[in-house]
């Protein structure tokens, strides 16, 4: 009967803390495009004052990248980006942020691969890729529930078993 209600309790505490992460979970968008020799591709993105913007970008080739803010200021500039980079920034204010993607190089066309978390999300993006982390925290939780309720139905019927087997 302790083991029951110790896995009861278990169960409680971890679906509680899991509810309290899924709140934070915020949606990763993906974004592919190719890049043809000396050509550039600019993302424009309305963010709100205080706006947290994370980013990775994956290349098969050499590109130059930089974030310019509302004022044409540089507030992120990775140089040339050869395979893997991440970055992050703030807005300091409101307004149109520029990621800027160029390809200097002569006879090469590289294929790019950016995703970002905005924190809060970006209204009107919607090319989300992937489950959303707070989709993926539910799904766990709803497993995980299911198992402690059989584990408890288990332990219970061959607890039932024992005694009657004992008063047999």
């Amino acid at each position: 009967m302790k083991k029951t209600k110790l896995l009861s309790f278990v169960a409680v505490v971890f679906l509680l803390l899991s509810s309290f992460m899924t709140l934070a979970a915020f949606a990763t968008t993906v974004q592919t495009f190719t890049l043809p020799s000396f050509s550039a591709t600019y993302l424009q993105y309305l963010l709100p004052q205080g706006t947290a913007f994370s980013g990775s970008i994956s290349t098969t080739g050499s590109v130059r990248f930089f974030v310019s803010d509302p004022n044409g200021s540089q507030i992120v500039n990775l140089g040339i980006v050869d395979k893997n980079a991440t970055f992050s920034f703030h807005a300091l204010q409101s307004g149109n942020y520029t990621l800027n993607f160029e390809n200097e190089l002569p006879n090469s066309i590289i294929s790019v691969t950016f995703s970002y978390v905005a924190n809060p999300a970006i209204p009107g993006t919607n090319s989300s890729t992937g489950i959303s982390l707070g989709y993926l925290l539910t799904t766990i939780e709803v497993i995980a529930a299911l198992a402690v309720f059989l584990a408890i139905f288990l332990v219970r019927r061959r607890q039932s078993k024992i005694r009657t087997t004992v008063f047999s």
